[in-house]
């Protein structure tokens, strides 16, 4: 019996240290200095784009940390209507470089259609500062 109660001892213990080990607060102490650059490599702002290309819009969106990403969002809507989500995306990484990428199909709206893209990213774990980068391009 005492070695079930081991096992069962040393398991807790491996967990606990799991949960400490963790992405947590004591992150942010090492990236003080963290800068996150967004590029919005396609759509490019103003740009228009062919109702005969509407079936293949391309949307590729580059995050680049100094040190590390944390929690990073892509959103496109119609203008004016925030609640026409085509794309919601939320992605939570530490990696240095992410890269966002989805072919989107807008032939459903008119041409004359612009649309707004928003992109963030959380500087630091807890998101209390963010960059964030925006582009508009239109149907013609």
């Amino acid at each position: 019996m005492s070695n079930i109660k081991f096992f069962y001892l040393l398991s807790f213990l491996a967990v606990g240290l799991l949960c400490i080990t963790s992405c947590g607060k004591d992150d942010d102490d090492d990236h003080d200095d963290n800068t996150i650059t967004i590029t919005i490599e396609e759509p490019v702002d103003g740009e228009n784009i062919e109702i005969a290309n509407c079936a293949e819009v391309r949307i590729h969106v580059d995050f680049v940390a100094s040190d590390e990403n944390h929690e990073v969002e892509v959103v496109l809507h119609p203008e004016g209507d925030v609640n026409d989500k085509i794309i919601d995306h939320d992605a939570h990484s530490h990696d240095q470089t992410i890269n966002f990428e989805q072919e989107v199909d807008l032939c459903s709206y008119p041409v004359g259609t612009c649309f707004h893209l928003e992109v963030s990213a959380c500087v630091d774990h807890d998101c209390a500062e963010k960059a964030t980068v925006e582009a508009e391009f239109c149907l013609q």
